[in-house]
């Protein structure tokens, strides 16, 4: 770089100083700044550069990865159960007592209507895990009170244990007349008719 070159590069570099522009220190501040530069002690030295290996990259790229699938898996694991719906059987075949022909309109007139299977009976309690929902919603399982045996027409349902049922229900209320009943390809194919299945 020749020295003309020089020169023309300080005039630049003076045009583009931001404080240029600014008075000139003088003496008394110049020299309290410097020995406050030069004693200060709250700056910290500036930290080492550290070079990460390749391997650690990668690595850090997998436990990111891995943690962005945990923050999705794991709420799905570790959610509770939703709670069982809860449906009513109508005493003595409620406003059903007196039955009539059970057709697709009858049965789609239902709020609720599911296929489920009686995984349990305690204490007067059904529960039934749903397999199929054809109407409203239900959820994965379902409890309702044990029907008794009777002779009347219209009767709640007795349920029993591993057994499937094809059941409607309006208000929470399980219809009976045979609307609701045991698993059978009449009832299947009434259902399946009702709801467009």
């Amino acid at each position: 770089m020749t020295r003309g070159e020089q020169d023309d590069l300080r005039q630049l570099i003076r045009r583009a100083d931001p404080s240029a522009s600014l008075a000139p220190l003088r003496g008394d501040q110049h020299t309290r700044l410097v020995e406050d530069t030069m004693t200060r002690t709250d700056t910290a030295p500036p930290s080492p550069r550290v070079r990460i290996p390749r391997r650690a990259w990668a690595l850090g790229g997998g436990i990111a990865v891995a943690a962005a699938a945990a923050a999705f898996v794991l709420p799905a694991t570790l959610t509770p159960p939703a709670p069982a719906t809860r449906l009513e059987l109508a005493p003595d075949g409620g406003a059903m007592a007196s039955c009539a022909e059970i057709t697709p309109e009858v049965i789609a007139q239902a709020d609720d209507a599911f296929r489920a299977t009686v995984t349990s009976i305690e204490g007067g309690v059904v529960t039934l895990t749903v397999a199929e929902r054809f109407a409203g919603d239900i959820g994965d399982t379902v409890e309702v009170a044990q029907g008794e045996d009777s002779a009347i027409d219209g009767a709640p349902i007795v349920f029993e244990d591993d057994t499937t049922y094809l059941i409607a229900a309006t208000d929470g209320v399980v219809a009976t007349c045979g609307v609701s009943g045991e698993d059978s390809p009449e009832l299947d194919t009434l259902y399946r008719d009702a709801f467009g299945g």
